[in-house]
């Protein structure tokens, strides 16, 4: 098992959240004694520079290693602002450094998505894009994540891009984004949240297919004996960029290495913690299905669920993972969505439970 980082595997969703904030130690895997016992050979801080598939033979700056089962998961790097060169957030020296950085009081400029309020920071939320996770679930529901940001004080500054980072000499030094729309913010830290690109850079020339990440088929094979999963993958047309979406691929994957039966495909899935809220999705939903808003549950939980042709297709819930859970299987078999909304939000009362409907995801 070869890294380029110094660090042993470890879980990354924490890094923005536990360990920005200091809650949580370093987010190992498994404790780095287990790989022994699991005839694990751990490089670390190896980078590999070079594939080749005919030879089966990858090349690190010190030495050449062959392989007869090689699995790709390089992941991905952040995507960078040109002009910014503001922080990242990706890896556990990028957190361990910015949690150094946002002290009580410091001005944060995100210029993608995420905060920093529960820290005591001022937050700026910077997107070229209409609103926060717009693209994951639609402009009707990303309406309610914005919402969710203002009541927690953070700035939003919507559909406009970053410029440039500098500094106000008359401040002292202090810092400045400045945006495109002639807005200035005032900035101790500019933190670039814009994305990922697979890390592909190293498989130039490798005689693998590359095209938005390492091209794969349905069960992960790249080529013969070669693999890969994770953020680098693109298995049947798509890549995904979620925790869960790697670890159903690894399973995958190692049934197929082992000549095992594979395990059933699963939804798409995927989970957010923004503040005391968890955003919980399944499913797919296409960018032109219809949204349906509703309260859920004795707390008044928000669910939006998504509908193609009447049918069900996807769902996105707000601290309501009860709701989200059981309707995996309508959302599999395309459950009707009239059926579907009677049983998560029947009549009380003899009055009808409002339900908000927009037409289109996007």
């Amino acid at each position: 098992m070869l890294g380029a980082e110094p660090h042993p595997p470890y879980d990354r969703p924490p890094l923005s959240k536990q360990v920005l904030r200091g809650e949580r130690g370093d987010p190992w895997l498994r404790p780095a004694d287990d790989y022994a016992g699991l005839d694990v050979e751990v490089r670390l801080g190896e980078r590999v520079l070079e594939l080749d598939a005919e030879q089966r033979v990858l090349r690190t700056r010190d030495a050449r290693l062959p392989y007869d089962v090689l699995v790709i998961a390089t992941g991905a790097s952040p995507r960078r602002v040109p002009g910014l060169d503001g922080l990242v957030l990706r890896t556990l020296d990028h957190a361990t450094d910015l949690r150094g950085l946002l002290r009580p009081g410091a001005r944060l400029a995100i210029v993608g998505a995420g905060s920093a309020r529960s820290m005591g920071v001022e937050v700026d939320l910077v997107d070229v894009l209409p609103g926060p996770l717009i693209r994951v679930v639609g402009a009707h529901v990303c309406d309610l994540v914005a919402d969710l940001h203002r009541a927690h004080g953070v700035r939003l500054h919507m559909g406009t891009p970053a410029t440039r980072v500098g500094t106000a000499a008359a401040d002292g030094g202090a810092g400045r984004l400045a945006l495109a729309d002639g807005t200035v913010l005032a900035a101790d830290v500019v933190l670039e949240a814009v994305g990922a690109v697979p890390e592909t850079g190293w498989l130039a020339g490798s005689q693998l297919r590359l095209d938005d990440g390492v091209v794969c088929d349905a069960a992960g094979r790249a080529a013969q004996d070669v693999y890969a999963v994770g953020d680098v993958a693109r298995w049947d047309g798509r890549r995904s960029e979620h925790w869960t979406n790697a670890g159903w691929q690894a399973d995958r994957v190692a049934a197929a290495i082992l000549g095992q039966e594979p395990p059933l495909a699963e939804l798409a899935y995927w989970w957010s913690d923004q503040y005391d809220i968890k955003l919980q999705g399944l499913g797919a939903p296409g960018p032109d299905d219809d949204v349906h808003v509703i309260t859920w549950g004795p707390k008044a939980r928000t669910v939006a669920l998504y509908a193609r042709d009447g049918h069900l297709t996807g769902v996105v819930g707000f601290s309501a993972a009860p709701a989200v859970m059981r309707l995996r299987a309508d959302i599999a078999t395309g459950s009707d969505i009239g059926e579907v909304l009677a049983r998560l939000a029947p009549p009380r009362l003899g009055a009808g439970v409002p339900v908000e409907v927009a037409a289109g995801l996007a």
